[in-house]
């Protein structure tokens, strides 16, 4: 495993990641609100767009593939080989991806989000508040991605590693 390239991938992927979630949410930001807490999220019903859900959900499918492709064509090139090295490098360089959202998205995006009102119906709603937050976010950053997701993912490096080397 090759640990500067990871971490380098990690934290450019963190930020690439991070700022193209951040651009869109500008463009949907009703549509983001699928992704909020419970009450902001019935808060804001009225106002969602299906059609532009639909859209959103294809533009984060296409950044995940794009980010394991990333992910894969980058260890094949840097010479990682072997499943489990994949495999960790995959998962490390995601958890970077898991931490940037978790600090830059929840915390501090989110304030600027809460003071601004961006999601049409949730303005002021006690849910912006970390109070409300935190049941979220915490259990989303600290638990599904580290056990779910980021394994997942580093099976995907993996794979799409052996089908490279």
């Amino acid at each position: 495993m090759n640990w500067s390239r990871t971490i380098l991938d990690g934290i450019v992927m963190c930020v690439i990641f991070n700022g193209l979630v951040g651009l869109f949410f500008y463009v949907f930001p009703q549509a983001y609100s699928r992704m909020f807490p419970k009450g902001i999220k019935q808060a804001a019903a009225p106002y969602v767009n299906m059609k532009d859900v639909k859209v959103l959900r294809c533009v984060l499918i296409v950044i995940y593939l794009l980010m394991f492709l990333y992910m894969a064509v980058s260890t094949h090139l840097a010479g990682v080989s072997g499943f489990q090295n994949l495999f960790w490098t995959g998962y490390v360089e995601m958890m970077f991806v898991n931490a940037g959202d978790f600090f830059l998205l929840d915390v501090l995006a989110r304030i600027y989000v809460m003071d601004k009102g961006f999601i049409k119906g949730a303005e002021g709603h006690p849910d912006w508040k970390w109070k409300g937050w935190w049941k979220l976010a915490v259990p989303e950053h600290g638990l599904a991605w580290p056990l779910l997701f980021c394994p997942l993912t580093g099976l995907i490096v993996a794979g799409i590693g052996a089908l490279l080397g």
